[in-house]
């Protein structure tokens, strides 16, 4: 092959990947869109999960790393029982002060 060729073959494929950027952009968009409108409607569905948004998310990309290839929508439908496990478990907890834990003397000479 001579150099002429190679420089012709180069330039040919990266003229086909700049080609498919717009393409690929666009799905990504598309997708983006999707997701924003699925989320909406699942906050919507569910307002109490609104102020828990931090768990909402630990836990669906916990089902989504379980499951690859599953639709998003179906991995919303999926965390719902673990989101509402989670929240409930941490309205238990008082986050906002603090006890002395009592005794704090470690000197009984086990290590």
């Amino acid at each position: 092959m001579s150099p002429e060729e190679r420089e012709s073959i180069i330039n040919e494929a990266v003229e086909r990947a700049l080609l498919a950027i717009p393409e690929v952009v666009g799905n990504l968009m598309a997708q983006n869109a999707t997701y924003n409108k699925i989320n909406s409607q699942f906050y919507k569905d569910h307002p109490e999960f609104k102020d828990k948004k931090d768990i909402v998310v630990s836990v669906v990309e916990m089902i989504d790393g379980q499951n690859p290839g599953l639709e998003y929508d179906k991995i919303l439908e999926k965390a719902l029982p673990e989101i509402r496990k989670r929240i409930e478990m941490t309205n238990g907890l008082n986050v906002t002060s603090v006890t002395n834990p009592g005794d704090r003397n470690f000197d009984n000479g086990e290590i």
